[in-house]
């Protein structure tokens, strides 16, 4: 999420990340040494988030409370943090609930740190980076696979980079509940879940099967569960195969119930063991799996290696934002001028206006990036589209909230400010989106080199842009521009004067 306030953030030696899940919640604490991740800490909750997801998209109050217990317990733990060294995701329940902008609010009370939810796409990226870094890609193409509570990603992906991702709706928690919460298992119940995951699974099994691949990896608590079960049974060394998998099923119809004790397995993974055997036999089936191997490390993980990329200027972000303006054709040297005047102006005003000059200068010069977007759609209120594509299409790096951020300044850049779908209390946000039509006031025409000086001074509301006599005298479009600009702000409760210097 991006911190455009500046702050007392420091450089950490320690960084730290948190996975809300549907099942579990996880944090992890390490630090860095000779470029190794060296894990200081790990705690996991079986807060069953999942579990308490209504039809109606809200969240029952026990699994609220069990949230909220959990991430007391954890913000003891991060509260001498940084921000820049802690990120924090919420996954499938937490983009499913109705009411998710107050639990976000009550979570980073109790913690401390913004909470960002992520989308599976994101997710999927995230556990791959894990995975990567905990087992090294040989030559070829390998295949991933997560089952969490309420999702399953699957990844297929060569070297550390992912190819195709999918984030299905299916999951050990969802499964459970959807077929076994009175705890009885039956030939019938069995059957219908496996089904169900099939028809998950069907509409996308034949591009993965398409472009192939050398190794199957697994991640995340449900497989793990199932290669310790497989190893303390003498079945194999830890190596999952469906032959495994069809004993477990088989254990459970013999028992009848979801209170079936199997060495290897844990108390707290048993009430949804069953659920991520289903979904896990599904996806053998399905893609025609062998063997599987389950890889220590997955979406907490990534997120640490994610942000230590992010402290040392190594930002996917950026590479995302790059690749969406090629794909849509944008004129960059056109956006490049925008964004180098929009820095200049952040510049000037960023001690009156308390805006961080990291954050803050990111936002700002990838919404100048990205603001042509839509002209690859149409030219009548492309700024529209832009906003558009920008929301909703895959970032990788980002969260819903910083894409809606990105999203809120592309519309705001030009005509009568948006002020239905602008966060207008987002004051320093509004303030971006400010300097960005100014910005791109001055590049109307194209990407102009002989801009004159530009000298910019803010006070609160008041905003004062002073340009040299001779430069305005020939460039009367440019005014006429600036002069309807001063009515546009106007209309948000900001003063515009323009003069010479």
């Amino acid at each position: 999420m991006f911190n455009l306030s500046p702050g007392k953030d420091s450089q950490a030696s320690h960084i730290a990340a948190i996975d809300l899940g549907s099942n579990s919640f996880h944090m992890i604490v390490a630090r860095w040494d000779n470029d190794q991740l060296v894990l200081l800490d790990r705690l996991r909750e079986p807060v069953r988030l999942g579990f308490g997801l209504q039809e109606d998209g809200s969240l029952s109050d026990d699994a609220r409370e069990r949230a909220m217990a959990c991430l007391e317990r954890f913000g003891e733990c991060l509260r001498a943090y940084p921000s820049r060294s802690v990120r924090i995701v919420g996954t499938k329940t937490l983009r499913s609930i109705s009411d998710s902008r107050q639990f976000l609010a009550d979570a980073e009370k109790r913690l401390g740190h913004p909470v960002e939810i992520i989308s599976g796409d994101e997710e999927a990226r995230l556990i791959y980076l894990g995975v990567a870094h905990c087992i090294a890609p040989d030559k070829g193409k390998r295949i991933l696979m997560d089952i969490g509570g309420a999702s399953t990603e699957v990844i297929l992906g060569e070297g550390m980079k992912p190819l195709l991702k999918e984030s299905l709706n299916m999951g050990c928690v969802a499964i459970t509940k959807k077929f076994f919460m009175d705890g009885k298992v039956t030939e019938k119940l069995v059957t219908k879940a496996l089904i169900a995951c099939l028809q998950e699974l069907e509409p996308v099994n034949e591009g993965f099967l398409a472009l192939g691949w050398n190794e199957v990896l697994g991640a995340s608590g449900s497989i793990k569960a199932v290669a310790k079960v497989c190893a303390a049974q003498g079945w194999s060394d830890g190596t999952i195969s469906l032959d495994s998998l069809e004993k477990i099923l088989h254990a459970y119809l013999k028992h009848g119930s979801l209170d079936l004790t199997m060495d290897g397995l844990s108390s707290d993974r048993q009430p949804v063991f069953l659920g991520g055997v289903i979904v896990l036999t599904a996806l053998f089936e399905a893609l025609e799996f062998d063997r599987m191997t389950a890889a220590d490390w997955a979406l907490r993980e990534g997120l640490l290696f994610d942000v230590k990329g992010r402290l040392e200027n190594r930002d996917i972000r950026q590479a995302s934002v790059d690749a969406l303006a090629q794909r849509f054709h944008v004129n960059m040297d056109k956006a490049r001028a925008v964004e180098k005047t929009a820095l200049n102006l952040l510049t000037q005003v960023s001690g009156s206006w308390s805006l961080t000059a990291d954050d803050a200068s990111k936002l700002l010069g990838w919404a100048a990036r990205l603001y042509q977007v839509g002209l690859d759609i149409a030219h009548s209120d492309y700024h529209k589209h832009s906003a558009y594509v920008v929301q909703h299409v895959d970032l990788a790096g980002f969260s819903r909230v910083e894409q809606t951020q990105l999203s809120a300044l592309v519309l705001a850049h030009r005509r009568r400010f948006p002020t239905r779908q602008f966060p207008l209390d987002n004051t320093d946000l509004l303030r971006l989106a400010i300097l960005l039509r100014l910005a791109a006031i001055f590049h109307r025409g194209g990407a102009r080199e002989n801009l004159p000086t530009l000298k910019l001074a803010a006070t609160a509301k008041q905003l004062q842009l002073k340009l040299p006599g001779k430069w305005m005298d020939k460039h009367p479009l440019t005014i006429a521009d600036l002069e309807t600009e001063q009515r546009y702000l106007g209309d948000i409760g900001y003063a515009l004067q323009v003069g010479e210097h």
